[in-house]
């Protein structure tokens, strides 16, 4: 009896140790996640420290983006600034998105609702050089749940967030949880950094170039460079379209030049040609153009004055065709008037 004592002892301190252990496993990765910074969805204070209530309080200014505060809105932390070298500091893991756009500057804050004491928000100002590198930036991470807003040209907001482009600025305010109270204060700080950030719209609007006909809703985007695969393909705009039931892609870009225009679009046709693609002949209304079969779907490439531009990945030869023409008339249409 006492030797089977001791035995439900010992199982019983094994199994205590190992119940230890698998908590101290399960707390280390809470920890680690926690650890984490996602700037899409921030749990409460998922990256602000406890107040330290022995330090004496410090005025702190906002930054010249927001300065005066909209009523109710105050400071929480000073400002911060990054570089090309200390982005990935910030942002760890999409750096190179922000990078290979033509980033320059990131300002950053944080800032309070003094209504809530339990909402704060962050504010990230990145200058990307020019218009089209922040909407390069905007399109490309554009949200599943946006719902547009009329600010600026190019606004949306998600239940605990808000992202717009402004000139050479594209911008993000992030809110530390999704609630009803966050529209309001984030909005303010969107119009005040709105109102005090002088801003150039671009020389050339590429976006709304492309044909309004069944096209996908926020399906335009800006690859800023390596588009469709191919290394001589930068600052490529893209739409996608339904045709026959199917989707297709419409592509357009304003280069420096004719020369250069056209240049691309027969460097693109030999690159599809040496990647598997098959010349396919037929009458194309368009100038110049070239189709070209790969992969089961059919791509038309062409350049009018300065425009390079294109369709792909069409399931048939005439749903190709007809998207290429619409493109081709409103592309004509620019070139003419510009």
């Amino acid at each position: 009896m006492i030797r089977e004592d001791k035995n439900s002892s010992r199982r019983q301190t094994v199994l205590s140790m190992v119940i230890l252990s698998v908590l101290l496993v399960i707390g280390a990765g809470i920890l680690i996640t926690q650890s984490r910074f996602n700037a899409g969805i921030l749990p409460k204070n998922a990256f602000l420290p406890e107040p330290d209530q022995n330090t004496a309080s410090v005025q702190i200014s906002p930054n010249a983006y927001f300065a005066p505060l909209p009523g109710g809105i105050q400071p929480l932390t000073s400002t911060e600034i990054f570089d090309a070298r200390t982005l990935s500091d910030k942002i760890d893991g999409k750096a190179e998105l922000y990078l290979s756009a033509g980033f320059t500057r990131l300002v950053s804050q944080r800032f309070k609702d003094e209504r809530s004491a339990d909402l704060w928000m962050e504010a990230f100002v990145y200058d990307m050089g020019n218009s089209q590198n922040a909407f390069s930036v905007f399109s490309a991470q554009r949200r599943e749940d946006a719902v547009p807003i009329d600010l600026t040209r190019n606004a949306y907001r998600t239940p605990n967030a808000l992202f717009l482009t402004h000139g050479r600025y594209y911008a993000e305010i992030i809110a530390s949880k999704a609630s009803e109270k966050v529209p309001q204060p984030v909005k303010l700080l969107a119009e005040t950094f709105i109102h005090n950030t002088p801003a150039e719209g671009p020389a050339v609007d590429e976006t709304a170039l492309f044909p309004k006909q069944n096209l996908v809703k926020n399906s335009i985007v800006l690859i800023a460079a390596n588009a469709f695969g191919y290394e001589g393909f930068d600052k490529i705009y893209s739409a996608e379209y339904t045709s026959s039931g199917q989707r297709l892609t419409a592509y357009l870009s304003h280069r420096s030049s004719p020369a250069e225009a056209e240049k691309l679009a027969s460097a693109y046709t030999a690159f599809l040609l040496t990647y598997g693609g098959e010349n396919i002949e037929e009458k194309l209304s368009i100038q110049g153009a070239r189709i070209i079969k790969i992969l089961d779907t059919y791509e038309i490439i062409f350049s009018h004055g300065s425009y390079l531009a294109g369709v792909r990945e069409a399931a048939t030869v005439q749903d190709a065709k007809m998207m290429a023409d619409r493109l081709y008339d409103r592309v004509k249409e620019a070139d003419n008037g510009s």
